[in-house]
């Protein structure tokens, strides 16, 4: 219990880090569309960065591909997306083609869950989060084809910490948007969150994202202290217990 609680608030501290910057453009294009996709975004987030974390090295072991081909995979999927907010005509054609995935008496075609979930599996992609202790272990634990209970509980918890503030800035976004005032401006915002979209997958082709974290952690050197809770004693201690 001790560790899950450190990788949740460990997942939450997260927000503080440059490790945000990739999903940032995204999380501002959640505040736009239906109700319903600031949650598909929090769910496709978790499956996908939890799925990943605890299968990735057998996934690209069993394909035989290098790691960057997902990269460049979800660079593509943000692209489109990008695309589909910044063109009316696609983004009618992406609602279009959402309605007939999702039938009418679903309820779930027209607040954007779906379209949100699929939005949030890419963040889970693109998401490079400078783990702490517990998850660095959780990783090896994968490597080593251990995919124990403790692994899948850590993961799920420290993805559930990350999407707490990820959800708050979605919501509060909403909130503020759709004030009288700005009502009347949403499609120019969404075109506007579009072409934020389109020019950050543009940056990850040529990766200016890592460089930009890196040049963040160099200039602010107390962004490199946010693991401090796993770092102590006890939750260490308990690290080398289930490592064994």
């Amino acid at each position: 219990m001790l560790l899950l609680l450190v990788a949740f608030v460990g997942g939450v501290l997260t927000v503080l880090s440059p490790c945000v910057l990739p999903v940032l453009p995204v999380l501002l294009s959640g505040t736009v569309g239906g109700r319903g996709r600031p949650p598909g975004i929090i769910a496709g987030f978790i499956a996908s960065f939890v799925l990943l974390t605890l299968f990735l090295a057998s996934i690209v072991g069993a394909l035989n591909l290098s790691p960057d081909v997902i990269r460049w995979v979800a660079t593509l999927l943000l692209l489109g997306f990008g695309l589909t907010l910044a063109v009316p005509a696609l983004h009618t054609r992406f609602e279009l083609v959402m309605a007939r995935a999702v039938p009418q008496r679903q309820g779930r075609d027209g607040d954007g869950f779906l379209g949100g979930v699929l939005v949030g599996a890419t963040l889970g992609v693109v998401w490079t989060p400078c783990v702490g202790p517990i998850l660095a272990s959780v990783t090896t634990l994968a490597l080593s084809g251990q995919v124990t209970g403790f692994a899948v509980a850590a993961t799920v918890a420290y993805a559930a910490g990350v999407a707490l503030p990820m959800l708050g800035v979605m919501w509060g976004g909403r909130r503020l948007l759709h004030r009288p005032a700005l009502l009347s401006r949403l499609g120019g915002i969404q075109q506007a969150f579009g072409v934020v979209l389109v020019v950050f997958a543009v940056g990850m082709a040529f990766g200016v994202d890592r460089r930009a974290q890196t040049a963040l952690v160099n200039a602010v050197p107390a962004l490199q202290n946010l693991t401090f809770l796993e770092e102590t004693a006890a939750v260490q201690t308990e690290l080398e217990r289930q490592s064994r």
